[in-house]
């Protein structure tokens, strides 16, 4: 399967914002598609292969708002991991969300990139500036880890950019 070039990974992008900010402004609430794409083991001695994400956002509950979510990312080495995760939206400035996570999954090395075991824990922080129209565009910082759970445990750590789209 061959990976879309930097630039036309930056047109899509480009075109979904340009979209955005012509659409009807999205309740708070309303559930989300999120995409990521970044680099995976900036803190290791790997050629910081790529990585995609797709993620499903459900609608927050409960007195703490909680968000839960289903996701999947894959590295262009072949790795894999699909999880669940729970986060909280907390606006902090105008039009900025600071959203932590927390969540476990399910990983698949690559010959290139190793996490030590299947079951991954993950935890994250991402910083998005949200548009009128309810559209997201943010940062995210995420670490990976088994928890000590395995004899091996590199952890790695990713940086990646998000759209977050709301689905009406």
């Amino acid at each position: 399967m061959s990976v879309p070039s930097l630039a036309a990974r930056s047109a899509l992008l480009s075109i979904a914002l340009i979209n955005a900010m012509s659409l009807s402004a999205a309740p708070a609430d309303t559930p989300r598609l999120n995409v990521t794409f970044g680099q995976v083991g900036i803190d290791r001695h790997v050629d910081n292969p790529q990585r995609y994400g797709i993620e499903y956002r459900l609608q927050p509950f409960g007195n703490y708002r909680l968000i839960p979510s289903l996701g999947l990312v894959w590295v262009d080495s072949g790795a894999n991991f699909l999880y669940g995760e729970l986060k909280r939206d907390f606006p902090f400035a105008d039009n900025v969300v600071l959203t932590p996570s927390f969540g476990v999954g399910i990983f698949q090395d690559s010959t290139e990139f190793r996490l030590g075991q299947t079951l991954e824990f993950r935890s994250g922080l991402e910083v998005a500036y949200q548009f009128t129209t309810g559209y997201r565009l943010g940062l995210a910082l995420f670490h990976m880890s088994n928890g000590g759970l395995a004899r091996e445990n590199p952890g790695a750590e990713a940086l990646v950019i998000s759209l977050s789209l709301p689905i009406h």
